[in-house]
C-alpha cells in the first residue's frame, strides 16, 4: 500500500500551481476536494489519489495549453480523434490542449524528467515519453502512428526539427509548430542579448518559410501570432506545416505573417491571473 502524502504535496504534483503560496490559497479558499471532501494543506492522502481543484477546472497543465488554443482557433484546426504527439512537453500544456479537443492520444515527448502534470501522466490517453529527445530512434516507430503534433521546443530551428517530425509521422498529417525567434534569427547579437528589435520579425519569419517549404513532402500553409507572450514578453508565432503527396504549390504568406507580427507586437506581456 502506497505511503500517504500531505495534500498539498499530492497537489504540487499536479503542477497546477507554480509554487506553495498559491496553492495554500487555493486551500483556505477551500478549493481543494477529494470524494466530495474539502481537504486540508495537512490531510494525509494517496500518492495517486485523484483531486479536484474547483474554481481551476478551465486551467492547462501550462500556460503553453493557452499558446495551442489561440493557433488551433486561428487555424480551424482540431485533434479530434488523432493520434498526435507533443514535443517538448514538459508540465503539459500542450498536451493537456490537445486532449480538451478530442484527441484520441497524446505521446507527450520531452528531454526532462518528472516535469509532466501527475494529472495528465495517469491519463489512460497519454503516453509519458520523458527522457526523451525528438530524434530518438524509437519514435520512428511509434504504434498507432501520430498524424497530428505539436513542436514547442528550445536550442533547436524547426528547419532541423520539421524534417525529423516528417519521418515520425510518416509522411502525413498536421504538424503546429510554435516559433521561437531566438532560435530562428541569423544573428548572433540578438541570439546572445535576447532581444530582437521589431523589424526583425518578419524577415526571420519569411526566412523560414523558406526554409520549411524546402524540406520535401513539407508545406507552410498557414501562420498566426501566439496569442500569448513567451518568457519576458518575447514575441512568438504559429506555424502550420502539412506533410502530403500533393502538389508543390508554395503559398505565399507573406501578408498573413505581416498580420502576425503587427498582432504580437500590440500584446502585453503575460501575467497569470
Amino acid at each position: 500500500m502506497s505511503r500517504k502524502i500531505p495534500a498539498v504535496a499530492r497537489v504540487m504534483q499536479e503542477g497546477i500551481f507554480q509554487n506553495e503560496k498559491d496553492a495554500e490559497s487555493a486551500f483556505l479558499a477551500g478549493n481543494i476536494w477529494l470524494d466530495g471532501v474539502r481537504l486540508k494543506r495537512g490531510t494525509p492522502v494517496s500518492p495517486d489519489a485523484v483531486i479536484t481543484v474547483r474554481g481551476q477546472e478551465t486551467e492547462y497543465a501550462g500556460k503553453g495549453g493557452y499558446k495551442l488554443q489561440g493557433a488551433l482557433e486561428d487555424f480551424h484546426l482540431t485533434p479530434e480523434g488523432k493520434i498526435c504527439l507533443d514535443a517538448g512537453a514538459s508540465t503539459g500544456g500542450f498536451t493537456d490542449c490537445l486532449l480538451r479537443r478530442g484527441a484520441a492520444c497524446v505521446y507527450a515527448v520531452d528531454v526532462g524528467f518528472g516535469q509532466l502534470s501527475g494529472r495528465l501522466r495517469q491519463d489512460p490517453k497519454v503516453v509519458n515519453l520523458e527522457k526523451t529527445n525528438i530524434s530518438d530512434e524509437k519514435l520512428r516507430s511509434l504504434d498507432p502512428v501520430p498524424t497530428f503534433a505539436t513542436a514547442d521546443l528550445s536550442y533547436l530551428s524547426l528547419a532541423d526539427a520539421v524534417p525529423v517530425y516528417r519521418q515520425i509521422m510518416r509522411d502525413g498529417g498536421d504538424l503546429i509548430c510554435l516559433v521561437k525567434p531566438l532560435f530562428e534569427i541569423d544573428d548572433a547579437e540578438a541570439r546572445r542579448s535576447g532581444v530582437i528589435r521589431d523589424d526583425q520579425y518578419l524577415p526571420m519569419l519569411l526566412a523560414l518559410f523558406e526554409k520549411l517549404n524546402a524540406i520535401p513532402g513539407a508545406r507552410c500553409t498557414q501562420v498566426t501570432h501566439s496569442h500569448i507572450t513567451g518568457n519576458a514578453g518575447t514575441k512568438e508565432f504559429f506555424v502550420h506545416v502539412l506533410f502530403d503527396d500533393g502538389p508543390r504549390e508554395t503559398i505565399s504568406l507573406e501578408n498573413e505573417a505581416q498580420r502576425a507580427v503587427m498582432s504580437a507586437l500590440r500584446l502585453e506581456k503575460y501575467k497569470k491571473l
